[in-house]
């Protein structure tokens, strides 16, 4: 076994890396969508912390045209504790 697949195994759930998770107006519909893009294997983001001060300013860039931010666990693609009150809205 290679050194580094020792340390996934060992390391394995202890941090679920996360997502910012949105939703795009479009056509009239929303369409849910988040980033980093896991199924491309794009690399998580580390902190939770890290990952809310990304989707506020994911949310400043995108007034009008996203909504419904918040973050989500990397491991199972659920909401992080507590987002009900920090999920950033984001209409005009």
């Amino acid at each position: 076994m290679k050194y580094y697949e020792a340390l996934k195994i060992i390391n394995e759930g202890l941090n679920p890396g996360y997502m910012v998770h949105f939703e795009w107006k479009k056509g009239g519909m929303l369409h849910s969508d988040y980033f980093p893009e896991k199924s491309a294997n794009e690399k998580l983001i580390e902190s939770e912390e890290e990952a809310w001060d990304l989707a506020r300013k994911f949310a400043s860039k995108t007034v009008g045209k996203c909504v419904n931010i918040y973050v989500i666990r990397g491991d199972n693609f659920t909401p992080v504790s507590g987002y009900e009150n920090k999920k950033i809205i984001n209409r005009r």
